[in-house]
């Protein structure tokens, strides 16, 4: 084997290893928040949509300005998905749970209307 062709094997190895060690430590810290949902990010004070339907809801941010915006985010309750948090009179409730099978999160966002629905 030439000199040139045992240098490109060991690059190339090097540069596996590296790329498998990147996705390793990116999948154990926190590549789930470079894909987290706009609704898992909310906070107090922001616009969402629903891009979804009101069974299986997909949850967007929205401009401030924006007339798509549905939703203004009153309350944001990390670590549960006790609806009952929310004011059934004044906002819609929504629940959103991440994460694996052994370590999963639920969140819950009280949602004031931003427009009449009827």
């Amino acid at each position: 084997m030439s000199g040139g062709k045992k240098a490109f094997l060991a690059v190339r190895s090097i540069a596996i290893i590296v790329v498998a060690l990147g996705a390793v430590a990116g999948l154990k810290f926190g590549w789930d928040k470079i894909f987290e949902s706009d609704a898992k990010a909310a906070s107090v004070g922001d616009r969402l949509q629903n891009k979804g339907s009101n069974i299986s809801p997909d949850m967007e941010s929205a401009d401030c300005t924006s007339s798509a915006a549905e939703y203004k985010v009153s309350v944001v309750s990390s670590c549960t998905s006790d609806t009952d948090l929310c004011d059934a009179k004044k906002c819609v409730a929504y629940t959103e749970t991440s994460g694996s099978r052994k370590s999963r999160t639920s969140m819950v966002l009280c949602l004031t209307p931003m427009k009449s629905t009827g």
